[in-house]
């Protein structure tokens, strides 16, 4: 399946996140020699076939945790939720201070339907980068998969709110859902 047959396949909500982190993605690989990268690389697939746990990983650099951030991101944009899971599960372990890692195994359990996992990793998230635009309104749509609208209509107020510059797509997103929310409740009257 070629590239564009991949992403046209992905889901729009999938589609933003991947065009949001994969130029930071980017720009961090290229300052890394490419023999850290393919040696990384080597090292996840020995991940993924059990060669290699994730005490091993302690010892790494930012680098190649870099290098296995990419592999999970790529596992995810390809719609291997298993693999992403347990590569950012992993990673949330080794750093579990680090707000991308509870993003991404958040973006991860709301694609699998898993929203109360979901909720709860977009929480730590967003607990670790109050200013987490991605995870406020990630979390906000996972409380209105489960019809919790006061709390996503929370989410999606403080992400917009955000957004100065009325210009980011995630806050625009949430204006959407928070849109879809008071129309459905009109609806119901």
């Amino acid at each position: 399946m070629t590239k564009k047959k991949v992403e046209e396949a992905m889901p729009q909500e999938m589609q933003e996140v991947i065009r949001h982190a994969l130029p930071k993605l980017e720009e961090t690989l290229k300052k890394l020699p490419a023999e850290k990268v393919a040696q990384a690389k080597k090292e996840v697939e020995k991940l993924f076939s059990g060669d290699l746990s994730w005490a091993d990983l302690s010892k790494y650099t930012p680098e190649k945790l870099q290098a296995i951030t990419e592999m999970g991101y790529n596992q995810f944009r390809l719609g291997q939720y298993d693999s992403a899971e347990r590569i950012f599960k992993g990673l949330t372990v080794i750093d579990p201070d680090h707000f991308y890692y509870h993003q991404m195994l958040g973006a991860t359990f709301q694609r699998k339907g898993n929203y109360p996992a979901a909720i709860l990793e977009y929480s730590v998230a967003v607990d670790l980068n109050a200013s987490d635009i991605v995870s406020l309104t990630n979390r906000g749509e996972s409380y209105f998969k489960l019809g919790i609208f006061p709390l996503a209509n929370a989410d999606f107020d403080k992400a917009i709110g955000l957004d100065s510059k009325d210009e980011d797509r995630w806050a625009k997103r949430a204006k959407m859902l928070r849109e879809q929310i008071r129309l459905m409740k009109k609806e119901k009257k």
